[in-house]
């Protein structure tokens, strides 16, 4: 019989539920990541889950829309190998649902609940699942004890550590104890994450060093064809990255005025019209699909969830954002992935490995600012060598982490199967 939960979990949930709502009633309006307000924490509370399924079922969790990538690769791969296994997927974030949910479908995905004892349990009992993958950095205390109640193992892949979370870890290594210690595998990005995981508990043993899958290509290589004219795609904005944007991309288009700019959003339909207006001028066409895109004009805003990849595809040039503010960055690799060169700016915290990786092969570009972005992008526009130079030694190293990432799969199929 399972026990009760303890008073000390009840009082775990209640801060998580208090803090939570915190989060998403008041702070989510006041800061630069609009993960949904009320409306999100209340569908966190108590959301709909998949049914058990007859056979071995594998849960991957992926925080946001960014860490979503890994996860379709790694379901992807898992499926080809077997197609009996029941892969689903969860997101905490609501674009991070949204990609997950077009991947799997709702019957394969599911809003990560709020991380209390409860609903953790509540989880494993309907979802059953025989093992639990979690993307990149996200531990929780609760969802850790329900795995370990539920004799189900976690593991971490594409695992990553900044320095910052490195800190925040050593000076609470209770939590540390509770989460990173119990998994039973860290698969992680470079050596230097793998040795703060090990100084936060984890045996040596139970780390491995496979590289970015980040890398990993999103669909098969192909010849690069981009029809004139010149698209320069701004990808993942944020709002307050509008004022420093906005003279680049006036400056750019004075200078180039054959070029023609998009802008995605980070979260559509969260910037209102008249801060649009203010930054970037009359000229600004904003739509909301796609579609349109052919007929908007030199300058555009699409306000589209999910459009990101086929923007890029079109690129010539694409400039990840997120990038120009403190958010950290977003994957600083997804132009390369669909044939664009890859230019981004000097705020990358959340993507040190993959940064590296890329300044190491000389495939990518980091301004200082975006006072430089005019002549960085032009440049690149008018050097078509360099571009297919850059995105072709981009593809070497994907093409070898595809393989990690097929080693992986096989790795986890086989310890499902076995069990």
């Amino acid at each position: 019989m399972r026990r009760p939960v303890s008073l000390a979990w009840q009082a775990y949930g209640a801060l998580v539920g208090a803090a939570s709502w915190l989060h998403y009633a008041a702070l989510s309006r006041l800061g630069r990541s609009d993960e949904g307000g009320a409306e999100w924490f209340r569908r966190r509370l108590s959301p709909p889950l998949p049914q058990p399924a007859s056979g071995r079922r594998i849960w991957i969790h992926a925080v946001s829309a960014g860490e979503s990538k890994v996860a379709e690769l790694l379901r992807q791969r898992l499926l080809e190998r077997d197609s009996d296994l029941s892969v689903v997927l969860s997101a905490t974030t609501y674009s991070g649902f949204a990609r997950v949910a077009a991947i799997a479908g709702e019957a394969s995905s599911f809003i990560m609940p709020l991380d209390t004892l409860a609903a953790q349990r509540r989880v494993f009992d309907t979802v059953r699942p025989d093992l639990v993958i979690l993307v990149e950095s996200e531990f929780w205390p609760a969802q850790f004890a329900a795995a370990a109640e539920a004799g189900v193992p976690v593991l971490v892949v594409n695992a990553t550590m900044s320095a910052r979370s490195f800190a925040r870890h050593r000076r609470n290594p209770a939590v540390a104890r509770r989460t990173i210690a119990r998994a039973g595998r860290i698969y992680a990005q470079d050596e230097a994450i793998a040795s703060r995981y090990a100084a936060l508990g984890v045996p040596p043993d139970r780390i491995e060093v496979i590289g970015n899958l980040k890398l990993v290509p999103s669909r098969p290589a192909g010849p690069i064809d981009r029809s004139p004219p010149p698209l320069v795609a701004f990808g993942n904005v944020h709002r307050d990255e509008i004022a420093g944007l906005a003279p680049a991309i006036a400056a750019l288009r004075r200078a180039r005025p054959d070029l023609r700019v998009v802008l995605v959003p980070r979260y559509p339909g969260k910037t209102p019209g008249e801060v649009l207006s203010a930054g970037f001028g009359a000229d600004l066409r904003i739509i909301d699909t796609i579609g349109d895109l052919p007929e908007a004009g030199p300058l555009v805003w699409l306000d589209q969830m999910g459009a990101l990849a086929a923007v890029y595809a079109q690129a010539t040039v694409g400039v990840v954002c997120g990038t120009f503010s403190d958010v950290g960055g977003h994957d600083l690799s997804e132009p390369l992935h669909l044939g664009a060169a890859s230019v981004y700016g000097p705020n990358v915290e959340r993507q040190k490995p993959l940064h590296a990786a890329l300044s190491a092969l000389g495939c990518a570009t980091q301004v200082a600012s975006a006072e430089e972005l005019p002549g960085v992008i032009a440049g690149l526009v008018d050097d078509k060598p360099r571009r297919d130079e850059m995105v072709a030694a981009f593809r070497t190293v994907s093409e070898e982490a595809a393989k990690r990432l097929d080693t992986l799969a096989a790795e986890l199929v086989g310890q499902v199967v076995g069990n």
